[in-house]
C-alpha cells in the first residue's frame, strides 16, 4: 500500500497530497469531521496544522492519524497545478 510522501493544506478541510505510487490529488475531510477521532481539530485553522510524521501517516498536533490506506478511496485525482490553481485563481 502506498504511503504519504507530502502534504499541503488548501482550503476548508480539503489537502492537496501526493503518495508513494504516483497518486496526486485532493483528499477533502470533510466528511471526517464529526468523527471522534477528529475531536481536536474543531477548526481550519487547526486543520492546517498537518504534517507527515516518521511513518508517512497524516498528523496532526493533538494526536489525530490517518494512514493512506484508510483514505486512499476518497482521494481525487488532480495534478498539483490544478488544485492550486483553485486555491489561487490569480
Amino acid at each position: 500500500m502506498p504511503v504519504f510522501l507530502d502534504v499541503e493544506y488548501l482550503q476548508g478541510w480539503c489537502l492537496f497530497v501526493v503518495l508513494s505510487d504516483g497518486t496526486t490529488g485532493v483528499l477533502d475531510l470533510t466528511p471526517w469531521r464529526d468523527q471522534p477521532l477528529f475531536a481536536a481539530i474543531d477548526t481550519e485553522r487547526r486543520c492546517a496544522r498537518v504534517f507527515i510524521n516518521r511513518r508517512h501517516q497524516l498528523e496532526w498536533p493533538g494526536g489525530c492519524v490517518l494512514a493512506a490506506q484508510e483514505v486512499y478511496h476518497l482521494i481525487q485525482a488532480v495534478d498539483e497545478r490544478s488544485a492550486f490553481n483553485e486555491r489561487n485563481p490569480h
